[in-house]
């Protein structure tokens, strides 16, 4: 504004279109006032309509003016404080540059006033996206409201679509105040869907039979019922090959709603920047979907990674249902695309080419690759990690998620239709670098970082529990050469620091049993059905029904269990009294082993400490008998007996 310049008067006219402008050049023609006094009047009635521009040009024209000086202390005060109120005003609509002048100014205390400090607080304080928020919704709410004390979603969705039609059936939330629409701007400026959003998308929304066929929950009724014709005609290899498919396919329909998703934000963002210009349309919608994408595609690259662990081994079987999961599948997975770029198109058209020919690809390069590191896997691995990767870095999380999403589906159909041929590693590839990928949204935005904790742990948990455990080798250290080094009666402080060092390794020793004993019993069922109110236990009879109930007395052998039988199945007794919860028990047990000794020496005894997966074992040993042991020794340094942790016990039919 401040560079406009007024064209001449021509046939003694006004040259202006603008009431504002034929206004002061009406006053003009009156007053005989020259052309430079019309900007700054023109200007200052800008500013006070409102034009941001305007406002922050005038707090400039004052804070150069308070340079002068020719100006006293008061004035130049008088001038700060005006400056001030323009630049506060110019704030309230998001001007950066406005609130890095007034916080500059607030700093050392020019132009803040009793009057306006609170105003001077809060826009230094509160985000700028708070700040920004209050300005819109208040404009929006004055504009449409017409005096009211609330607008209707109907007046909103008449902002981005005139002929929309009036609802005939009630609307939840269809009124909404001045504060409610401050708070659904400052949920859009997080990067969140604002709440009134079910009543205005329930008044846009057009919904028909199309919608119907092309929903996820119709789409997936019907392959599940492929999938259950399969199981039902005994068709198990098929119908477990298809399981991972149908269930990635289930993740890919749920990632579809992404897209609807920023679809309902546009029509926000469509209607917020009508009453700002200083609204970040591409910021916001980045955060949004950034935002939004986090919580499905983590489930999509759990269910790659969590496959490979659980099913390593599993081949694919061609099947109808197989075929369709294919097909919408990758249709799925392209819709959630965003504008593909042409580097992305070209990599999966050329992925297809190179799939095909990998065996070829890595004949070539085999006198130039040393033999190990030339294969097809390895020629598919470089061409995947040499498009990803950089991409990971250039590119949005949003758009990134998708294409590794497509990538795989396409990767899964090569894989089918070319036997095998398609890289094994793929799914494992594609789900850890989504997961990293994930790792920096959730932080970034603040968003779903509890599910992707849960997650992690989870994959942890599966990759610890189906990773295959080598048993320890057990070691060459015999009981004769530990008893002489280590068991002596006169060890000095360094000898006995020294066999300690023989904790932890795995030894098998022999000996002859001296005592069986229970160390511990767990019972956390029976702990909790114990501690529930005895009116709520005898009611529900909760003992039985978990439980089993005391059998006939003529099967048992020992005279304890007789007499227990005996006592415990007296028909006095309550129902809760003859059943018991041993079916939930578990055992640690103490056995005792008697060594041999030295020759001019007296024996020691070994102390096996042994899990409840032994427990037949161990039922089964009688004192008396001579047992081999494996397991981790544990120093009997300064104590009497020696223990270990028994792996595995059983009679020693050589003795």
């Amino acid at each position: 504004i401040s560079d406009i310049n007024l064209p001449p008067k021509i046939g003694g006219e006004i040259p202006c279109e603008s009431p504002i402008l034929e206004d002061f050049f009406s006053n003009l023609k009156v007053n005989g006032e020259r052309y430079g006094k019309v900007i700054p009047v023109l200007k200052s009635q800008l500013a006070e309509q409102g034009d941001c521009q305007s406002q922050l040009d005038l707090s400039r024209d004052l804070l150069i003016q308070v340079a002068s000086d020719d100006l006293n202390e008061d004035e130049k005060l008088e001038l700060e404080e005006r400056a001030m109120y323009w630049l506060l005003r110019a704030g309230e609509q998001g001007s950066e540059e406005a609130v890095e002048i007034l916080t500059g100014m607030a700093a050392t205390g020019r132009g803040v006033t009793d009057q306006n400090y609170v105003d001077v607080v809060n826009i230094t304080s509160v985000p700028k996206n708070t700040t920004r928020a209050n300005f819109i919704a208040k404009k929006l709410f004055k504009k449409l409201s017409k005096g009211n004390t609330f607008l209707t979603s109907l007046q909103l969705s008449r902002l981005v679509n005139e002929n929309t039609k009036i609802p005939t059936q009630p609307i939840k939330n269809a009124k909404c105040s001045q504060d409610d629409l401050i708070e659904n701007c400052c949920e859009y400026m997080e990067g969140d869907l604002p709440s009134l959003d079910q009543s205005l998308h329930a008044i846009t929304a057009e919904s028909g039979i199309r919608d119907v066929f092309f929903s996820g929950f119709f789409t997936l009724s019907c392959i599940l019922a492929f999938y259950i014709h399969q199981v039902v005609t005994s068709q198990i290899q098929v119908s477990s090959s298809s399981l991972l498919p149908i269930m990635v396919l289930a993740v890919t329909l749920r990632t579809r709603e992404v897209k609807k998703k920023e679809q309902r934000y546009k029509v926000w963002t469509n209607i917020f920047s009508l009453f700002s210009e200083y609204l970040s349309i591409h910021h916001q919608e980045t955060c949004f979907s950034s935002k939004q994408c986090v919580s499905p595609f983590l489930i999509f690259h759990c269910l790659l990674l969590l496959h490979p662990l659980v099913y390593p081994d599993l081949v694919f079987k061609t099947s109808l249902s197989l075929i369709v999961v294919l097909i919408v599948g990758s249709a799925a997975s392209i819709s959630v695309l965003h504008k593909p770029s042409s580097s992305f198109l070209l990599f999966m058209i050329s992925n297809i080419l190179v799939t095909w020919q990998a065996d070829q690809l890595a004949a070539l390069l085999a006198p130039h690759v040393p033999a190990p590191y030339c294969s097809a896997d390895t020629v598919l691995l470089m061409w995947q990690v040499g498009y990803f990767v950089p991409a990971v870095l250039l590119k949005c999380g949003r758009e990134m998620q998708a294409e590794l999403q497509t990538f795989f589906w396409e990767d899964l159909t090569l894989r089918i239709i070319l036997m095998g041929r398609a890289a094994s590693y793929t799914p494992i590839f594609i789900g850890s670098l989504g997961l990293c990928s994930l790792c920096c949204m959730a932080i970034k935005y603040k968003s779903s970082r509890t599910s992707l904790i849960l997650c992690l742990v989870m994959l942890l948990s599966v990759l610890t529990v189906t990773r295959p455990v080598k048993p320890a080798t057990v070691s060459q250290l015999s009981w004769s050469d530990y008893q002489t080094s280590c068991l002596a009666d006169k060890l000095t402080a360094g000898e006995q620091a020294t066999c300690h060092h023989f904790t932890g390794l795995t030894v098998q020793w022999s000996g002859v049993v001296d005592r069986v004993r229970i160390l511990q019993r767990r019972n956390h069922v029976e702990w909790m059905v114990d501690n529930l109110p005895e009116v709520v236990r005898r009611r529900t009879d909760l003992k039985c029904l978990l439980g089993d109930q005391f059998g006939s007395c003529e099967s048992k052998t020992s005279q304890a269990a007789k007499l227990l039988c005996k006592t415990r199945t007296q028909q006095e007794l309550e129902e809760e009294q003859k059943c018991h919860l041993e079916r939930f028990s578990e055992y640690q047990y103490q056995v005792l082993l008697a060594m041999p000794g030295p020759l001019f020496g007296k024996g020691r005894t070994v102390e096996l400490v042994v899990g409840d997966e032994l427990r037949h074992t161990v039922l089964a040993i009688k004192t008396g008998q001579t047992v081999r042991t494996v397991g981790k020794l544990v120093s009997g340094v300064g104590r009497e007996e020696v223990q270990i942790n028994v792996r595995d016990i059983s009679l020693d039919l050589l003795q």
